[in-house]
């Protein structure tokens, strides 16, 4: 037999290997890949107690703030951070003779103005003083969120109290062009006549105004 025709079947065996592996790769680079889902997944509870809302601001605030129940809307949940677990914010005063620990700088919560200029303008020493109405905010940890004993991260907004207080979730916003790129919920509210909204920026309380 010709040396030609010996030497066309070992080329055939050689070449089929790569015909497979150029099969595979273009089946498996041609495979559509599911986007991620930007679902809001997070799940609200049931409609807070007045007993589990005192109890709470307990936990985290001791006898240094109270409920404000002269407020139409005295609280509001949802997940204001953005971690799946939910939150709640309740419109607070200060305790009688607590402004002291109020203001100390060993509180065990953080003490922010939403409104005060970002850096790098120097932010001024925030204060509060007897007659502020104050927004306490209560980072919720994990399935049970804000009622779970555990969960202690908490926030005192001063300046953060308008009307039409209300919860608004981040994705209605998203396609807004005056607002940042959000996830989770925001406090949607008027604040001096202005509409805004309170957003979570990762490390801080911010106000942001939207149309």
């Amino acid at each position: 037999m010709p040396r030609k025709y010996l030497l066309l079947p070992c080329l055939v065996c050689a070449m089929a290997p790569a015909c497979h592996s150029a099969k595979v790769e273009t089946a498996t680079t041609s495979r559509p890949v599911a986007a991620p889902s930007t679902a809001h997944a997070y799940n609200s509870g049931a409609q807070p107690t007045e007993a589990e809302l005192r109890e709470a601001l307990t936990r985290n605030y001791k006898d240094a703030v109270t409920m404000d129940n002269s407020q139409s809307v005295p609280f509001l949940t949802g997940d204001f951070n953005g971690d799946n677990s939910e939150d709640i914010a309740v419109i607070v005063k200060p305790g009688k003779g607590k402004l002291s620990a109020l203001n100390s700088e060993y509180a065990n919560w953080i003490l922010e103005d939403p409104r005060q200029p970002p850096l790098p303008a120097r932010p001024r020493p925030i204060s509060i003083h007897g007659n502020d109405v104050l927004l306490a905010v209560i980072h919720g940890y994990e399935r049970d969120g804000w009622r779970n004993a555990l969960a202690t991260q908490t926030y005192l907004l001063k300046n953060a109290v308008g009307e039409e207080f209300q919860t608004q979730p981040a994705q209605q916003l998203n396609g807004n062009r005056s607002s940042p790129r959000l996830r989770g919920d925001v406090i949607r509210e008027k604040l001096d006549g202005a509409n805004g909204i309170i957003l979570w920026t990762g490390a801080k309380y911010v106000w942001h105004p939207v149309s």
